[in-house]
């Protein structure tokens, strides 16, 4: 089955971390790529929870990680949103989600994924309960 993973699961992937199931295909969203990003790159003096994990790192870790983060390894994949859209337009009427979640959710279908997160989304969890996806939480 293939995993979807969250941006917190992401970084700990892209800092030479395993997979919660490691012989299953990764891949993420657009928002949590981009939520990343805009948290590691965008970091100011002061760190957050995204961007504090690559900028506790040695030198030469946090260079391979960053290195990962603004290209992607082929072994974490991403759905685009030119796939998803007809998808989340459709699911929109059933689930009332802000874009992240309608995308996960598009994202979730479209690959029969298992869904992990690192902390709750009560909204989204019960749209991939409805959907009949798993979703699994993961620190």
């Amino acid at each position: 089955m293939t995993l979807l993973v969250d941006d917190r699961i992401l970084a700990g992937l892209l800092r030479g971390g395993d997979p919660p199931w490691p012989d299953e295909p990764v891949y993420t969203t657009g928002c949590w790529y981009v939520r990343l990003c805009q948290a590691v790159l965008g970091a100011s003096e002061r760190a957050g929870a995204l961007s504090s994990v690559f900028a506790d790192q040695p030198p030469a870790l946090r260079s391979r990680a960053l290195a990962k983060l603004l290209e992607l390894p082929p072994e974490i994949g991403l759905e685009s949103l030119g796939t998803l859209g007809p998808l989340i337009g459709s699911l929109r009427h059933r689930h009332r989600l802000n874009l992240l979640g309608i995308e996960v959710l598009a994202a979730a279908v479209h690959l029969q994924a298992r869904v992990c997160l690192s902390s709750p989304y009560p909204r989204l969890e019960e749209a991939l309960r409805i959907e009949r996806l798993r979703v699994e939480s993961v620190q």
